[in-house]
């Protein structure tokens, strides 16, 4: 479980939802673990302007 909610935090901080931090504190893991992971799988965070809204995600 704990693996789909890093893949998961990664998809949406690579994807602009989430900013590291919260992707990272919903995943309950570091900010390092998350860009380690973003690297590892060649993504990087897009380029496009995300909204400063918080929004309520959890993981399973």
């Amino acid at each position: 479980m704990h693996q789909h909610a890093v893949r998961t935090a990664m998809a949406l901080y690579t994807g602009g939802t989430l900013d590291l931090e919260t992707a990272a504190r919903q995943a309950g893991v570091s900010t390092d673990r998350i860009e380690r992971a973003a690297r590892r799988l060649g993504t990087t965070p897009s380029a496009r302007t995300t909204s400063r809204e918080r929004l309520n995600v959890s993981a399973d």
